[in-house]
């Protein structure tokens, strides 16, 4: 179940070193990808977003990676850590689209929505398994699971709230915005998402982030508000 006020009992830094374990055990499972252009493209992309979403730990300090898996999907996790799938590259063709996507994981982190699902027992629990001597690659609980939000598929992904998935749509707005990203490609982008999934089935990233009218409805009427800081900081 869901904890909305759990947050306030899990500190940044009980966050921060899960996110870290996380993102350790995901680059030990997969690939990843041998493009020196992807890895710098998106390198790049992030070190806009992540200045422009406030963040307290600085661009120096978080670690992007993109991954070679076909997958269209993407994460972030706390403690400054960002994943991108070569799949979701295949989608998001501009770096405004990607910038959606990167936007979104970020605001995800920065409004601590997987603090929000763990109470402090859970959390205490999610410690000692997966920093444990039995803590098994493919059998993280699930509450880390739900910790890793958008991630690698494990198995049974607990998704964000839809209120969730809303505020970090808004926030990822917000930051592609402010870092001179075009918040217009934020409509384009999820709608070649609902297209691809319409084609091939529902990519991973749609199962944990609904999509549909009301994401882009959203979007697009927060577009005039959003439009101004794009312009200037676009000039």
């Amino acid at each position: 179940a869901y904890n909305e006020l759990a947050a306030s009992t899990v500190s940044p830094e009980q966050e921060a070193q899960l996110g870290a374990q996380a993102f350790q055990q995901i680059k030990g499972e997969t690939p990843q990808l041998r493009s020196p252009q992807a890895q710098a493209r998106v390198q790049r992309i992030a070190s806009r977003i992540v200045p422009a979403s406030g963040s307290s730990i600085p661009f120096s300090e978080w670690e992007v990676v993109v991954f070679d898996s076909d997958e269209v999907n993407a994460f972030a996790l706390p403690g400054g850590h960002i994943g991108v799938y070569r799949g979701i590259l295949d989608i998001a063709k501009s770096d405004d689209e990607i910038a959606t996507v990167m936007g979104h994981e970020v605001g995800h982190v920065t409004a601590r929505h997987a603090a929000q699902r763990i109470g402090t027992s859970q959390f205490a629990e999610l410690g000692t398994a997966l920093f444990g001597a039995g803590a098994q690659a493919y059998g993280l609980p699930t509450q880390m699971i739900g910790l890793l939000g958008a991630g690698v598929q494990y198995g049974l992904i607990l998704p964000y709230t839809r209120n969730q998935e809303l505020e970090a749509d808004s926030l990822g707005l917000r930051y592609m915005a402010q870092a001179a990203y075009n918040p217009e490609a934020a409509v384009t982008f999820w709608q070649a998402m609902q297209a691809n999934a319409g084609a091939d089935g529902a990519p991973a990233f749609l199962s944990t982030h609904p999509s549909g009218e009301q994401r882009i409805a959203q979007i697009e009427a927060m577009l005039p508000e959003v439009m101004p800081l794009y312009q200037q900081a676009a000039s």
